[in-house]
């Protein structure tokens, strides 16, 4: 009623002071309306602010100022809360990693105040405890439990790559076997194998050897038909290798040598003091598989006592040197190849999905949970914000929990050794038997 006292001020004493009068009746009516008018001066003021805004077109109008559009599913409060941080990462930049975390903080925080159900006191939580963590905290290790961070930025982060060449050939791999591997991440890395024994127990001595690098790997010992032989690197160290066979820890029959040249024989005292897992430089490298003879071991007929040099290749018409060449072995192992590669010019989110707190009417709703369609818009708009030729993702951590698992396979029958004969030590030529010549124990009568 503050129009109504105001025009009042302007009449006479007599004229203003009397409530019932039909001038004040009038001048009341009057007020009403210059009250209406105001409001409605001030929701259009409103409309001009997205902070105040109170009708999804004025946002969506306001946001295409700055070319944004809403997402399919948002409605003024989510698309407000993904708008508003979006704006202050692209204002500061939005190129660096101090604006991207800002922005994926804002994000959820904002998204969490936006859906919070303070009439219930049930509050919408997309990630328990953000609410808490201030931003100077919330990509850090949190001090009661080092080991979990509430976000991640990770620049560059490493991805596994497997052997492509290996695996068109299912892995199945002959003596004097080459390929070529590339390592298009940013720095050096290893590699790590998995060996599986082929059938007739010709998986022997198996060794791995990096031309480019001059890093060997090898296995002292058979590996039977079916067992699976897996080098990995230890626990404490990405250059010290591990190995087992069948879950069972073998790596005291690991050897590794660097240096190593095709054609040039290698002695135990080249071993490294511990196996190391052959490198894999950046670019191309080449590879070689090879089955050395080593003392001690039997598999005569199942490697070479020779270190074959660089031209040594398996026996091709119109392709290889006669004097160069052995005739073909056929498969003699399976192996699978893979490593870790810092990819370039790319940088991953993360984001623990342990736990969502959703109030059971908004559940109940949804024919799509809301906290899946707000990660589909982090990632979208995650997407927006990177420099051009930047790989950007999001990942969201749900909660796991493993069981170590193997499958194994015990054959139903025995391969035993073949069966080798004496030298004949112990034995004298035998001869055609002739009176008076020979003696009776060592001729023969026919």
């Amino acid at each position: 009623m503050k129009h109504l006292a105001a025009l009042q001020s302007y009449l006479p004493d007599p004229y203003s002071l009397a409530p019932d009068a039909v001038l004040t009746q009038l001048l009341d009516t009057v007020s009403l309306e210059m009250e209406c008018i105001d409001e409605d001066l001030d929701r259009l003021r409103q409309t001009h602010w997205i902070r105040t805004a109170y009708r999804l077109q004025d946002a969506v109008k306001l946001a295409a100022l700055v070319g944004v559009t809403r997402l399919p599913w948002e409605d003024l409060r989510t698309f407000r809360a993904r708008l508003l941080p979006l704006v202050k990462a692209r204002l500061a930049g939005a190129l660096g990693p101090n604006e991207i975390k800002k922005f994926v903080y804002d994000y959820l925080l904002e998204t969490e105040n936006a859906l919070s159900d303070t009439d219930t006191n049930l509050p919408y939580q997309l990630l328990p405890g953000l609410q808490r963590v201030p931003f100077e905290n919330a990509f850090a290790p949190l001090p009661e439990r080092p080991l979990f961070r509430p976000l991640q930025l990770i620049e560059n982060p490493a991805r596994e790559k497997i052997s492509g060449v290996l695996a068109a050939r299912g892995g199945n791999i002959p003596y004097l076997y080459r390929w070529t591997e590339s390592n298009k991440g940013l720095d050096e890395t290893h590699a790590t194998f998995a060996l599986t024994g082929a059938f007739g127990g010709k998986t022997t001595v198996p060794i791995l050897v990096n031309i480019s690098t001059g890093d060997l790997i090898g296995y002292a010992k058979d590996l039977p038909f079916g067992q699976r032989l897996e080098i990995n690197a230890a626990p404490d160290s990405d250059e010290l290798a591990v190995a087992t066979l069948n879950g069972v820890d073998v790596t005291s029959r690991l050897f590794s040598v660097r240096g190593f040249q095709l054609g040039v024989p290698f002695t135990r005292e080249q071993y490294d003091e511990k196996p190391r897992l052959p490198r894999l430089a950046r670019g191309a490298n080449d590879w070689i598989f090879l089955a050395v003879g080593l003392f001690d071991i039997k598999g005569l007929n199942h490697f070479f006592l020779s270190i074959a040099d660089a031209q040594l290749r398996e026996g091709v018409f119109d392709d290889s040197a006669f004097d160069h060449a052995l005739f073909p072995s056929g498969n003699i192992a399976r192996l699978d190849m893979r490593w870790l590669e810092t990819e370039p010019a790319s940088f991953e989110v993360r984001v623990p999905r342990f736990i969502v707190s959703e109030p059971d009417y908004l559940a109940a709703e949804e024919s799509v949970p809301l906290y899946a369609e707000i990660a589909d818009g982090l990632r979208s708009t995650i997407a927006q914000l990177r420099a051009a030729g930047v790989r950007s993702q999001v990942q969201f951590i749900p909660f796991v929990e493993t069981q170590s698992q193997r499958v194994s396979v015990t054959l139903p029958w025995l391969i035993t050794d073949r069966q080798i004969a004496t030298a004949g030590t112990h034995d004298s030529l035998a001869l055609g038997g002739r009176y008076g010549d020979t003696t009776i124990g060592d001729s023969r009568f026919e």
